[in-house]
C-alpha cells in the first residue's frame, strides 16, 4: 500500500511533516500544489483574519424601508444592507 502514493498524498504528508498543518485532501491536485506553495512562502505565520464586518443600515426590498439591524434579521432574504459599522463600532461625528 506504502507504494500507491499519489502526487496528492505526497503533498499532504509533506505539509503535515513540515508545517503541522492537514491540508484537504479532496481538493485537487493544484489547490494543493497552491497551498503548499504558500506555506513555503509564509512560513509558519498565519495569514491574517479579518474581522467580521456588522451590517449598520438595513433596507427592505419590497417596501424600501431604512431601518438599523438587528441579528434577528440576518437571514431574511427580503433585507439589503445598506450600510456596514465601522471598525472601532462609534460612528458618531464629534
Amino acid at each position: 500500500m506504502e507504494d500507491n502514493k499519489t502526487a496528492k498524498d505526497n503533498l499532504y504528508i509533506e505539509a503535515k511533516e513540515e508545517f503541522n498543518v492537514k491540508l484537504d485532501r479532496r481538493s485537487t491536485l493544484a489547490d494543493l500544489q497552491d497551498q503548499m506553495d504558500r506555506l513555503r512562502k509564509n512560513g509558519k505565520q498565519p495569514e491574517k483574519v479579518l474581522p467580521a464586518r456588522v451590517p449598520k443600515k438595513l433596507r427592505n426590498v419590497v417596501t424600501g424601508n431604512l431601518f438599523d439591524y438587528d441579528p434577528l434579521f440576518a437571514k431574511n432574504p427580503d433585507l439589503e444592507i445598506v450600510e456596514w459599522e465601522t471598525a472601532d463600532g462609534d460612528d458618531e461625528s464629534s
